[in-house]
């Protein structure tokens, strides 16, 4: 049986009668499916917004989660889906009006399977934040790899954020869910997402997680600045696996007791950040930005070259095992089955109730051991750790060939037609296999010779293969979702003018809505409409016709 209702977008959706969730405190969720059969999620509020400001700011977080899924759908393919920053947040895409211009719920994207496991009952639960920070889990959390790829992800989110100028309100254990293949992040809860002004008068908290300007009454709702101490507090708890945190002792706004738990060899730079963030409880500017704490962690923790550091690696296992001792483990066993991704997902609720009790229970282990991550969506200077990264800091590798390499990192994709949230991640299935070992099925491996100049490039697979009138290019993405431009001459050994540099080169970018974009040093790079573009400062423009196939 199901039911239909109408979203402020025109579109009519089916919505089955059996609620996904049963324990939601503002909201109950249920499958819906468009006249097409889209498959989405419809949160329904057990008590209707009013008609007024919420529904002029759910509308515009609507139409940013559509143009979202426009640009999935143009970029195409696999390797796309919850890969970018903007991809990777739960937007709302449409909002149901109740009676009297009230809102009754909003449609939103399932969460990707890919971020889900099969619990030894049966049920498909969230990977949420949980299985992640807490020592007590059993078996205990991933190693540091992941935790630290994971929370790097993490802060390309809310730097995306931080760029929209948006303020997510209430990150805690349950409201963001994340994959250790690509060690990877998703928000979710993103309907309550609110512009930075005005400042929000109310909105919810989760206890551990609440601001304490909020606590002490000098705010009534987290603010942007809240975002900053919940997203220290995921790095203090993510990356040393600290129980607790940073607290008011007794009345709130007289004592507070600063943390204390971090390894003695941790870099000064970084302990830095976690005294601005979190040592005083009423600091507001002084709090490190998403942008700030990811920069501050792929220098302290990842290699210019081709990796992690190992000594601030081995550093950070260290202190996590010494937490994870102090946990009592009971005799006899280790649980049942290894978590699963297994469609379809089933999404997490909306906000939590104002005040939600600490989390309890205790995760199933991940999957394996990951190459660094990194979000494709944002430009970086200097160079980058070579793992899998989305996004590092890298140089070109010289620039003289007219159509340099460039290196392009797909936009959340999404099968035609469909949520972009949808679509399986190939080789997702909780086995111990490198993603980037092997092509996903059905599509074409990255030619040899291609793949050994990419770093990790022995799973890549073939994106386009181009050819100009001097040019042989090749675009190849890694199983960890980076996308590499090697660009060729296709008559080596001959001079080619003002042209004339190295034979190949290999180097990242990023994906735009028309095409591609990157950058080498000042020269610029454009793929659109069947074009490359070479942008040069003072300079006219090269422009090349593409032609699909060498």
């Amino acid at each position: 049986m199901t039911r239909k209702v109408a979203g402020r977008s025109g579109r009519w959706y089916d919505v089955q009668t059996d609620p996904l969730n049963k324990d939601g405190g503002q909201a109950v969720l249920y499958r819906c499916a468009d006249s097409a059969g889209r498959p989405y999620a419809y949160k329904q509020y057990l008590t209707p917004l009013p008609a007024g400001p919420e529904v002029g700011r759910l509308h515009a977080l609507a139409l940013n989660g559509q143009d979202t899924l426009r640009r999935a759908e143009r970029s195409g393919g696999a390797g796309g889906l919850a890969t970018t920053a903007e991809s990777s947040i739960n937007w709302p895409l449409d909002v149901i009006h109740g009676a009297r211009g009230s809102v009754a719920g909003v449609i939103l994207p399932l969460i990707p399977d890919s971020f889900m496991f099969r619990r030894p009952d049966g049920g498909l639960r969230p990977r949420t934040l949980d299985f992640l920070c807490l020592a007590r889990s059993v078996p205990p959390p991933p190693p540091a790899q992941v935790r630290l790829g994971v929370l790097i992800r993490t802060c390309d989110v809310f730097a995306e954020l931080e760029q929209r100028r948006l303020s997510h309100g209430d990150l805690s254990w349950k409201n963001l869910v994340w994959r250790e293949r690509d060690t990877h992040a998703y928000l979710i809860d993103c309907d309550g997402l609110t512009p930075w002004e005005p400042a929000p008068r109310q909105g919810v908290a989760t206890a551990e997680w609440t601001d304490p300007r909020r606590l002490s009454g000098r705010i009534p709702a987290h603010d942007r600045y809240s975002d900053r101490f919940a997203l220290a507090l995921a790095l203090y708890r993510g990356l040393f696996l600290n129980p607790g945190g940073p607290r008011w002792i007794g009345t709130p706004g007289t004592d507070w007791a600063q943390a204390k738990g971090f390894p003695a060899d941790l870099d000064r730079d970084l302990l830095q950040l976690f005294k601005r963030a979190l040592d005083h409880p009423h600091a507001t500017t002084e709090r490190p930005t998403a942008t700030e704490w990811r920069d501050a962690l792929e220098e302290v923790f990842l290699e210019r070259g081709r990796g992690y550091r190992g000594g601030p690696i081995r550093s950070l296992e260290r202190y996590a095992e010494h937490r994870r001792n102090e946990v009592p483990r009971p005799t006899g066993g280790v649980p049942a089955a290894r978590p699963q991704p297994q469609p379809p997902p089933q999404p997490r609720p909306g906000p939590p109730v104002p005040v939600r009790q600490p989390v309890r229970r205790q995760p199933l282990p991940p999957p394996p051991v990951p190459t660094p991550p990194r979000l494709p969506n944002r430009r970086r200077p200097a160079s980058p750790p070579a793992p899998p990264p989305q996004v590092r800091r890298r140089r070109g590798r010289a620039v003289g060939w007219g159509l340099t390499a460039i290196g392009l990192l797909l936009v959340a994709g999404t099968a035609a037609g469909a949520v972009f949230h949808l679509f399986p991640v190939p080789g997702l299935d909780g086995t111990r296999t490198d993603s980037t070992r092997l092509a996903p099925g059905g599509l074409t491996p990255c030619p040899k010779h291609v793949a050994a100049r990419i770093p990790h490039g022995s799973g890549a697979v073939l994106l386009h293969d181009y050819t100009t009138s001097l040019h042989h290019i090749v675009l190849c993405r890694t199983g960890a979702g980076k996308i590499y431009y090697d660009g060729s001459w296709l008559r080596p050994g001959r001079s080619h003018g003002k042209h004339h540099g190295k034979q190949e080169m290999t180097i990242s970018a990023k994906a735009t809505a028309q095409g591609y974009s990157a950058r080498s040093g000042e020269i610029r790079y454009v793929i659109r409409d069947g074009w490359v573009i070479v942008e040069q400062p003072h300079a006219k423009k090269d422009k090349y016709r593409l032609h699909e196939g060498s």
